[in-house]
């Protein structure tokens, strides 16, 4: 019985909540039309997903820049002058 009653709580819940919290603008063939998508910025993302797509770039290049200077100075490999390891 509890269970019958909590059902009908929530789908009268979530009809409240379709009906009054709704659009606040009314939405019309001609809005759609006007912009298809309008969160988008490009053809698959968003402003957000982009900023974030421009950071992790930003961020594997300056990581593979450290990496790469190490090599430059040959930092990244024990010299192999000796046959036997220096601590």
């Amino acid at each position: 019985m509890a269970g019958i009653i909590v059902r009908v709580f929530g789908t009268v819940a979530v009809a409240c909540l379709l009906m009054g919290g709704g659009c606040s603008q009314k939405f019309t063939v001609a809005t759609a039309r006007r912009n298809m998508s309008p969160k988008l910025e490009t053809m698959t993302a968003t402003h957000e997903q982009r900023l974030n797509a421009y950071a992790r770039t930003v961020d594997v290049n300056l990581r593979q820049l450290n990496d790469d200077i190490d090599e430059l100075l040959l930092l990244d490999r024990p010299m192999l002058t000796t046959r036997t390891p220096v601590p």
